[in-house]
C-alpha cells in the first residue's frame, strides 16, 4: 500500500474543480492510502461546512471520509511534533518580527510523513512547497515580498533535509490518474475533458504556470 499525506490546499482545489473522483480511482486501482491529520479535517470539513459558499465542497470531502477514500490519522506525539515544526519554520525569516510560513495543517502533515512512512505529500500551498523543494528560491521570494527581510539560509537547508518528502500537486495527481484511465469513460473526448480539468484546477487555486499548462496539453490520456 502506498501512503500519501494530503494537505487541505490540494483537496480543496480538487473539490472546487470537481476532480475529487481521482482520489477514489487511485485508491481502488493502486491501493493508495490517502491520509489527513486532524487539523486538515477541520480545514476541509468542519470549518467550511458552516459557510454556504463552501459547504458543498465540505460535504463532498466529508463523504470521502465516510467512504474511507480519505482517512484521518494521528500519532501520540503529533501535537508536540507539529509544534516543533511550526516553531522551526516560523523562525526562518523575520522582518520587524518573525514571518509565519506554516499553519497547523501543513505542520501536522509534515509530522505524519515519517511515522506513516508516506511516499509523498499532496500539497499545492506555494510557500510550503518552496520550503520543501527550493529554499533558496523561497529566500528570494520572501525578499521580494517583504521589506528588510532576514533569512537563515543554513536553517532553511537543515529544514529541507529534516523533513524531506516528495511533494506532488493536485495537477500531477490528476495527470497520473488520467494516464491510467480515470477519464476513459469519456471515450474519444477523454483528452479534451482532462485538459479542461487541468485548467479548472488552476482556477481553483493550484499554483501552475502557463508553460506547465501547455505541457499538460501535450499529454494524451487513455480513451
Amino acid at each position: 500500500m502506498k501512503t500519501i499525506v494530503c494537505d487541505s490546499s490540494s483537496l480543496i482545489s480538487l473539490a472546487e474543480s470537481c476532480s475529487l473522483g481521482a482520489l477514489g480511482f487511485l485508491k481502488h486501482k493502486f491501493d493508495v492510502d490517502f491520509v489527513i491529520p486532524p487539523s486538515v479535517e477541520n480545514e476541509i470539513v468542519e470549518r467550511p461546512s458552516k459557510y454556504g459558499r463552501f459547504s458543498f465542497s465540505a460535504a463532498r470531502l466529508k463523504h470521502l471520509l465516510n467512504e474511507k477514500v480519505l482517512r484521518v490519522a494521528s500519532t501520540k506525539t503529533l501535537f508536540p511534533d507539529s509544534q516543533k515544526i511550526l516553531s522551526k519554520a516560523n523562525s526562518l525569516f523575520r522582518s520587524s518580527k518573525p514571518l509565519s510560513l506554516l499553519q497547523s495543517g501543513e505542520a501536522e502533515c509534515l509530522a505524519l510523513v515519517k511515522p506513516l512512512q508516506a511516499q509523498a505529500l499532496l500539497i499545492d500551498e506555494k510557500t510550503t512547497r518552496l520550503l520543501l523543494e527550493d529554499p533558496k528560491k523561497l529566500y528570494y521570494v520572501m525578499q521580494a515580498e517583504h521589506k528588510q527581510v532576514v533569512g537563515d539560509e543554513k536553517a532553511l537547508a537543515e529544514f529541507k533535509k529534516s523533513y524531506a518528502v516528495t511533494a506532488i500537486r493536485a495537477t500531477e495527481l490528476l495527470a497520473f490518474a488520467a494516464q491510467n484511465g480515470f477519464f476513459s469513460g469519456y471515450g474519444r473526448d477523454a483528452n479534451e475533458v482532462f485538459h479542461a480539468a487541468i485548467y479548472a484546477l488552476r482556477y481553483a487555486g493550484c499554483s501552475i504556470s502557463q508553460n506547465e499548462i501547455d505541457d499538460y496539453q501535450k499529454i494524451d490520456v487513455e480513451a
